[in-house]
């Protein structure tokens, strides 16, 4: 069957919006509803205005290209995807989509002015690391090392990022750091073992598509011998103390209304950048009693969920 749809009149077809997912599609449900839930509110219905085209990588960067590649055959109007991997296949298809820091790592000229064919939203993911450490020091006030699982591909910055000013800003807490770089299912398995084996009193985990697809692996390994701190929400539901971070799921709805104007005419270099509005503090009491840890009166009221 044709992926694209016949729209009612007599040779017309439908635009197109391609998605280029790293995970897998249970990891991607909350986002991918969102992302239509945005479209909905737009007037967009899959299948009746636009056609929406999903390809699931499951983790895998070699099938992730394929399918880019496979998007990028069908003419998409629209490219919606982690922008790095989509950048290399393509300068000339619009993309959207949603980066830490678009400017430091060249996908964008300003937020104000992109130029190219990237757009889209800013996590500020570097910009509230320094929050993370504060939070992760009230929650442990005698932590002195801690150590940190993050996907090192992610992005093309996240490595160097991780061991030099990452571990700047824990000093400035009192903190020495101990990096766990993952690119892999089994690389996540001998990251575990290792705290396993050397018992960390905290552990902080970055969220990417590696490591949020295989977060309960994760969680199911440590939830309940050290506290967990993550940036995105569904570590904190696996079992993570604390999560901080933005609205993930609040950046991806908006993601809806770059599509809407880029298929309304608008160069994707024209649209700004986007920084988030929304954030989430989300603690989970649950396990604090598992562990046997006092959560601070001064970061329960400033908590928008708590997981009881």
């Amino acid at each position: 069957m044709s992926p694209r749809f016949a729209s009612g009149e007599e040779g017309r077809t439908l635009p197109m919006i391609g998605l280029a997912i790293p995970v897998d599609q249970v990891s991607d449900a909350p986002a991918q509803k969102a992302f239509r839930d945005g479209l909905r509110d737009l007037g967009y219905v899959d299948g009746k205005n636009v056609t929406v085209v999903v390809r699931y990588a499951n983790s895998d960067p070699m099938k992730l290209r394929e399918n880019i590649q496979e998007l990028i055959q069908l003419k998409v109007n629209v490219l919606i995807g982690e922008a790095p991997t989509l950048r290399e296949a393509t300068t000339t298809i619009p993309i959207v989509s949603i980066m830490g820091d678009p400017v430091r790592i060249g996908l964008a000229e300003s937020l104000a002015r992109p130029g190219g064919n990237v757009t889209g939203l800013s996590s500020q993911g570097y910009d509230i690391v320094p929050k993370q450490l504060e939070l992760t020091k009230e929650l442990v006030p005698s932590l002195k090392r801690l150590y940190l699982l993050f996907e090192e591909n992610a992005d093309p910055d996240l490595a160097t990022y991780a061991d030099v000013e990452f571990r700047a800003l824990a000093r400035n807490f009192g903190m020495d750091v101990r990096l766990l770089p993952v690119r892999s299912l089994e690389d996540i398995r001998a990251a575990l073992k290792t705290v396993h084996e050397e018992r960390p009193k905290a552990l902080m985990v970055w969220s990417t598509p590696l490591t949020s697809q295989y977060h309960r692996t994760i969680m199911n390994s440590v939830a309940h011998r050290l506290p967990v701190i993550s940036t995105w929400r569904g570590f904190a539901q696996a079992g993570a103390l604390l999560t901080y971070s933005v609205d993930f799921l609040d950046l991806f709805r908006r993601e809806a209304t770059y599509v809407d104007k880029i298929l309304k005419g608008a160069k994707a270099g024209d649209l700004p950048i986007e920084q988030p509005t929304k954030f989430e503090l989300i603690v989970n009491l649950r396990t604090a009693k598992a562990l046997g840890v006092t959560v601070p009166e001064s970061i329960i009221v400033r908590a928008s969920e708590i997981i009881r």
